[in-house]
């Protein structure tokens, strides 16, 4: 499931996975009354950030420095993030420049309505700015179609400035790492297909995550989206 998820395993340590489960139930009673289409999306959404959780802490190669005992706080901090950025991703997924008024508007009272929920599951005041922030690359690579023109290094280097907004935020906040000029450097010169194990240990670190917590979306979160925004209609 996921890159994260393609090592070969450690054993969980009890009072992480404890935490982790007691962090994701509390979530679970958060959206237990919201509507079938909230509870479905933000589901999977949590999915995706537990098993990128699990990965992280329990599967990654240990060199990465990883394996810590993390605080409640800290776990919840990594699902708010996660699931922030996977909201935006969501958004991206069906994002189109050119609709009609009518498809424009249904389009963004859905999504705000997915805003609504997160800003009242995590207790925050996020706006659809929040887009702009974890998901620039996507919306530019929308936009300019470079993936489609083959133009593969820059498609790249637009998922990678997306990797490196969501975990240099995790590496600063859970493993107090900063995201380094060197790490910075490192992914803007990064070509399609080429070996990280030269590059900086950071800049390794959020190609890991970014790529794992992208990966587990894909599965996850994705194939998910297309009946639900045909089921209402969006």
């Amino acid at each position: 499931m996921g890159f994260l998820n393609k090592f070969g395993g450690s054993k969980e340590d009890a009072p992480n996975k404890t935490t982790i489960v007691q962090v994701r139930g509390s979530l679970n009673g958060l959206f237990a009354s919201e509507s079938k289409e909230i509870r479905d999306l933000f589901g999977k959404i949590l999915d995706v950030a537990e098993q990128s959780l699990r990965g992280v802490l329990f599967i990654a190669p240990e060199e990465f420095g990883f394996k810590k005992m993390l605080t409640k706080e800290e776990i919840d901090f990594w699902f708010r993030r996660v699931s922030l950025a996977l909201v935006a991703y969501s958004y991206c997924f069906f994002y189109v420049e050119e609709q009609s008024p009518s498809a424009q508007y249904s389009f963004n009272k859905f999504w705000q309505r997915m805003l609504d929920s997160y800003n009242k599951i995590f207790n925050e005041n996020v706006t659809i700015d929040v887009v702009d922030h974890y998901a620039a690359g996507m919306i530019e690579e929308s936009k300019k179609k470079f993936s489609k023109s083959g133009n593969e290094k820059q498609a790249l280097r637009l998922m990678l400035k997306d990797y490196t907004t969501l975990a240099g935020e995790l590496l600063e906040k859970i493993w107090h790492e900063n995201v380094n000029q060197k790490a910075l450097d490192d992914l803007q010169n990064h070509k399609p297909g080429e070996n990280t194990r030269a590059y900086d240990l950071t800049a390794q670190k959020i190609v890991l995550l970014g790529r794992g917590i992208w990966e587990t979306h894909l599965e996850i979160v994705a194939p998910f989206l297309p009946n639900l925004m045909t089921e209402y209609k969006i």
